[in-house]
């Protein structure tokens, strides 16, 4: 009994942990919505644990707990699914019961933007497709600070 209930402990562990992922290589770093943010350092940063704001001398978390699916990884499109939890809210209910999905994608400008953003609230069944007046849209419309793979000159890469 003992040997069964540490054996079903350790796949609880072990699919609690797999349910974690990693932001694909090329949302490394910091991304803004233009120089003069990437200048001042203010952007968003895709992290494992949470999409953050970053500012000068304070950090906010804009989405918990992120699990990302890539899409399409080619040079010319790139799209990446992000399924989040919603945030917990002091007084509300003990478990959201929904969750958000946003899938960001690769304009042929270079800008990474939101293309989908609904809240699926598994309860019901119902969901909720945000893209005009969605806050998401104008946060995660971004492009990378600094070097990086989609700025690189052809001429030299192998």
């Amino acid at each position: 009994m003992k040997r069964a209930m540490a054996l079903l402990f350790l796949t609880v562990l072990a699919s609690a942990c797999a349910e974690r992922s990693r932001p694909p290589a090329e949302l490394n770093g910091l991304w803004s919505s233009g120089p003069a943010s990437c200048a001042a350092g203010i952007g968003v940063r895709f992290d494992a644990d949470a999409i953050k704001v970053v500012y000068e001398d304070d950090t906010q978390t804009l989405f918990d707990h992120p699990r990302y699916k890539l899409e399409s990884r080619d040079d010319a499109s790139f799209r990446v699914r992000i399924t989040y939890e919603l945030p917990h809210v002091t007084g509300g209910a003990r478990v959201a019961g929904a969750h958000g999905v946003l899938v960001l994608a690769r304009r042929a400008d270079g800008v990474l933007a939101p293309v989908m953003h609904t809240i699926v609230d598994a309860r019901t069944g119902s969901s909720r497709l945000r893209i005009g007046d969605d806050p998401a849209t104008q946060a995660m419309t971004l492009t990378p600070c600094g070097a990086h793979t989609w700025r690189e000159d052809l001429r030299g890469r192998s």
